[in-house]
């Protein structure tokens, strides 16, 4: 099947489904006002697709109150050609200063890749004053993002911050929900968790099976799953779990290799 067909299909299904969300207490979890941003893009290079494309398939809301003693979680979903990166920005930044934002995370050497990535800011302490998160995705040279402020709860407002004491259940906080790629490409579907203790993460392959460290598989010391060399009878649904004793999360990454036209 030919990458660009697929990628049409994969967006237009991350369009239309529903995903489950954490609760929270919201001011306003609207979607009809799109709150992001597209930075200029830049000329593209050559590359398998004809441009950079990202797009998002979930803005995070625009407000949030947040409740006393709450956790809040922003959730920020975007699909995009090669291997999008998400990272959060807390406080105020100019829009220059944005597009111009050095990321923290590692780029993948992925060109042929399409691949659909959610991650989400853990917010477990009493904030005393109003802030902004904001989502920047990126991929090549397309930046796109949205912010979400947050209004402390009207009790602890100037009054100094501090964490909630105590254990938390492990949540996984980025992870790709879908990853195609080229046959014969390596990919590493990440997983990573905020979590107090320690979070200790497994995976389960496309058969439902506990993945042991082996010639192809490799469960890596941050979380991420690395797939060497994929084939066709690696595709379906990869699941992270992630456990304390407090409780656990999971995190379901579906695997589309994909045959290469050339070949």
């Amino acid at each position: 099947m030919n990458l660009h067909v697929c990628a049409l299909a994969l967006l237009l299904f991350g369009s239309i489904a529903t995903v489950r969300g954490r609760a929270v207490d919201l001011v306003d979890d609207s979607n009809d006002v799109d709150n992001s941003i597209e930075a200029e893009e830049e000329k593209p290079r050559n590359r398998a697709f004809e441009a950079d494309w990202l797009k998002f398939t979930k803005t995070p809301p625009t407000k949030l109150q947040q409740a006393d003693g709450a956790t809040i979680e922003i959730v920020c979903e975007m699909m995009g050609s090669q291997v999008p990166s998400i990272q959060w920005v807390v406080g105020h930044l100019p829009r220059s200063e944005l597009d111009d934002l050095d990321s923290n995370q590692v780029a993948e050497e992925a060109p042929s890749a399409i691949v659909r990535v959610r991650s989400s800011h853990i917010i477990d302490h009493v904030l005393s004053e109003a802030r902004t998160y904001t989502c920047v995705g990126r991929t090549g040279s397309k930046t796109i993002y949205a912010s979400t402020v947050v209004h402390p709860p009207r009790s602890s407002r100037l009054t100094p911050e501090k964490t909630y004491p105590g254990a938390q259940k492990p949540r996984i906080i980025y992870t790709e929900k879908t990853h195609l790629d080229l046959m014969g490409s390596n990919i590493q579907l990440p997983c990573r968790v905020h979590a107090r203790p320690r979070a200790e993460i497994t995976w389960l392959n496309n058969e439902n099976k506990e993945i042991v460290q082996g010639h192809r598989h490799r469960v890596l010391a941050n979380g991420d799953l690395l797939i060497s060399e994929i084939k066709w009878e690696d595709m379906g649904n990869y699941k992270c779990i992630a456990r304390n004793v407090v409780g656990k999360d999971t995190a379901d990454t579906f695997v589309y290799p994909v045959l290469n036209e050339e070949d």
